[in-house]
């Protein structure tokens, strides 16, 4: 509830002035209806104009779905979607506005292929709705942005959305979201990490865990709310509460570590820094991802895929000890909405759920996909954890990842996402779906109801009905802020761990003579090379950097390993793994340079990789988890110093990930797990060496 005058703004609606009081009259009448009063608490004004809504206006506030601007290169000439595997950097180019300068969307088009799954449709599906079409005609009202703009052209296109918001019925605002955009990386990930560059850089999310510092990820996510607000956007799908108990999953390196506390206290961290102690104008509210844990992935696959739809636990309680904690972290700070993961749990699991969450038919679970499953959306999720905001499912669970309900009609799945306890239906453009339903009985218009305060109810209390425009150019400002990019440049470095030094290579002096650099990576290594050369030589600007290791006094190697989601890594009945050769890295020419020269070998971890092969023959290893190189050789020369931990295990050996348990994190899976270098050190979860000593820290994080 707003208590005092806040700041007003309309541009197709009047003002109405009530007691000395200024109010947007919304639906035009001239007089201050209900949902239009701001001194009303957000509940009771949804719950008011949810009742004056049509189906149809419900059911298009019931979905939320990706929206283009003009320009956008997520949008090829035929409508559909580009081919991202040919070309991955047009996710990261700017998107133009049209010759009248608008970035509106005139027209809509239409996709052959399933978005995530690349699947063929039977009959093109509309994919890049025209603006208008999707404000006016299908009452939409979310939108999944994935164009990666300025700052000020996002503010830009932002207004535009909201001035065609506010010229309709009842003027409900447009509500703009977009996965993770303020960490160090080159981008271009479809459904996981599409924007970078804009704001502000921190480190990865595991560097944020390698850091471990809950008042520093606080700050983190108040600059980055600043940041966001000011540029129009309201809500953030992150971040994942997930553990990731298995080593090869893909989507490892989005989540907080593998100790389910400490990733419960840095999402709870996170969560009050985004949002505030409650939701205001100032906030952006948090989609905490995937309940109830996507970690648990059978040799790592993961359920965008059809082989990688289950979730067996094998170890009895695992759910509840390892899964559920930082869930339960996020709920009790009081995280907007949750979002389920595809995948659904299966009955060759061990033992998790109490009898009265079971089946009605006395199995553990229903196997059915987690944000179709009622015992665990109502009955663990809201009744056991007290949740009490909206679920919003993951992208395309109706028409790709519908595991376990793929016998069910357009309209079924619709009535079981929603008697589920499900309440949005994530990167769907058209309601059609739901109206259908609605007209055939299937679902009736009464079910909505809930759904509909329960979003409308975050709208109200984000400000978004009082002032929903933004400055442009007070958007750039924000953005470009040199005090907050240096916080997170900072981070970035405090993140760096040192896991061995014992020949006391390190810190590299700057008057070095002649120094040899190469970074290895699957794609883009020249300039990866390229770029940590330019930075190694600002800090050394007296060294040659040479071309033969052989003739230097010392070599920098970086590898940066990856497992890509959609690149063609997950295959059905192959296990993934993370050894370095699979995962784009030469060991033998990394073992040469070792051989030829004292070596630096920096290994940037998004997984727990297997490093048995290049680790031993290194004078020093470093450990980064998405740095930039100029912060990167800041470290290396003595700038700043390592002070992060691994918010990982690093396993012993191929043999030890395949033989752990999938449910089960690798700091839990004993002695013999972790692999130890050639000093003796095991690197298991918070390991790290204290600043430049040859011996690990002590107590807690820095």
């Amino acid at each position: 509830m707003i208590t005092s005058q806040p700041a007003i703004r309309s541009h197709r609606k009047p003002i109405l002035e009530v007691d000395g009081l200024e109010f947007r009259d919304l639906d035009g009448d001239g007089a201050l209806t209900p949902y239009e009063d701001w001194r009303l608490a957000p509940r009771e004004r949804a719950r008011d104009l949810t009742g004056r809504l049509s189906a149809a206006q419900k059911a298009g506030l019931m979905i939320i779905g990706s929206h283009y601007m003009a320009g956008s290169p997520w949008v090829a000439e035929h409508g559909g979607m580009p081919d991202l595997r040919a070309d991955p950097s047009v996710l990261v180019r700017r998107p133009a506005p049209d010759e009248t300068g608008s970035f509106l969307r005139a027209e809509d088009g239409y996709a052959r292929h399933q978005m995530i799954t690349g699947e063929p449709l039977d009959a093109p599906r509309l994919h890049a709705s025209s603006s208008r079409g999707a404000v006016h005609d299908r009452h939409q009202r979310r939108f999944i942005v994935r164009d990666n703009p300025s700052a000020g052209d996002l503010a830009r296109w932002a207004n535009e959305l909201q001035e065609l918001a506010e010229d309709t019925q009842f003027g409900i605002p447009v509500m703009l979201v977009s996965n993770p955009r303020n960490h160090v990386g080159t981008g271009g990930t479809l459904g996981i990490r599409e924007a970078t560059g804009v704001f502000s850089e921190w480190p990865g999310e595991l560097g944020l865990a390698a850091i471990g510092d809950e008042a520093l990820v606080r700050r983190f996510a108040e600059i980055a709310r600043r940041e966001w607000r000011a540029a129009g956007l309201h809500k953030i799908y992150g971040y994942m509460a997930d553990v990731p108990s298995e080593p090869r999953w893909s989507r490892f390196d989005g989540t907080l570590g593998e100790d389910p506390e400490a990733a419960g206290r840095l999402i709870a961290a996170m969560v009050r820094g985004f949002q505030g102690a409650k939701l205001d104008a100032e906030s952006v509210a948090l989609t905490v991802k995937h309940f109830p844990g996507g970690g648990v992935r059978t040799d790592g696959h993961d359920p965008h895929f059809a082989w990688g739809q289950e979730n067996e636990y094998p170890t009895a309680g695992s759910l509840e000890k390892y899964q559920l904690p930082p869930f339960r972290a996020a709920i009790d700070a009081g995280v907007a909405s949750v979002m389920p993961y595809y995948s659904k749990p299966v009955n060759t699991s061990a033992d998790q759920l109490p009898t009265d969450l079971r089946a009605d038919d006395g199995r553990q679970f229903e196997e059915v996909a987690f944000a179709y499953n009622k015992a665990l959306i109502t009955g663990l999720l809201r009744e056991r954890l007290g949740f009490t905001g909206y679920v919003n499912t993951d992208s395309g669970v109706l028409d790709g990842m519908a595991w376990g309900v793929q016998g069910l009609t357009s309209s079924e799945r619709w009535a079981k996402i929603i008697r589920a306890g499900s309440n949005v239906v994530s990167d769907e453009v058209d309601p059609a779906g739901l109206l259908a339903a609605l007209a055939a009985g299937i679902v009736e218009e009464h079910e909505l109801d809930a759904s509909v305060a329960l979003l409308l109810e975050e709208m109200f209390a984000l400000g978004l009905f009082e002032n929903p425009y933004v400055d442009p150019a007070h958007a750039d400002e924000v953005a470009a802020d040199a005090g907050t990019r240096e916080e997170a440049e900072a981070a970035q470095r405090r993140s760096v761990t040192l896991l061995r030094n014992d020949r006391g290579l390190l810190p590299l002096p700057k008057d070095i003579s002649r120094v040899y650099v190469e970074a290895f990576a699957r794609n883009g290594a020249a300039g990866l090379t390229a770029m940590l050369r330019e930075a190694v030589a600002a800090q050394a600007p007296g060294a040659v950097l040479i071309d033969d290791p052989a003739d230097a006094d010392a070599a920098i190697v970086w590898l940066v390993p990856a497992i890509s989601l959609f690149g063609g890594d997950d295959r059905p009945d192959v296990p993934l793994t993370v050894t370095l050769p699979d995962r784009g890295i030469d060991t033998e020419r990394v073992r040469d340079i070792q051989e030829a020269v004292p070596t630096v070998l920096v290994i940037n971890f998004t997984n727990p990789w297997v490093i048995a092969d290049v680790e031993p023959a290194a004078a020093a290893v470093v450990a980064t988890y998405g740095i930039s190189a100029a912060n990167l050789s800041a470290v290396l020369f003595g700038d700043d110093e390592p002070r992060g931990r691994l918010p990982l295990t690093v396993p012993a050996d191929e043999a030890a990930v395949a033989d752990s348990p999938r449910d089960v994190p690798g700091m839990f899976c004993g002695p013999d797990y972790a692999y130890v270098d050639s000093a003796g050190h095991a690197y298991t979860h918070g390991f790290g060496l204290g600043r430049w000593a040859a011996r690990p820290f002590a107590g807690g994080y820095e």
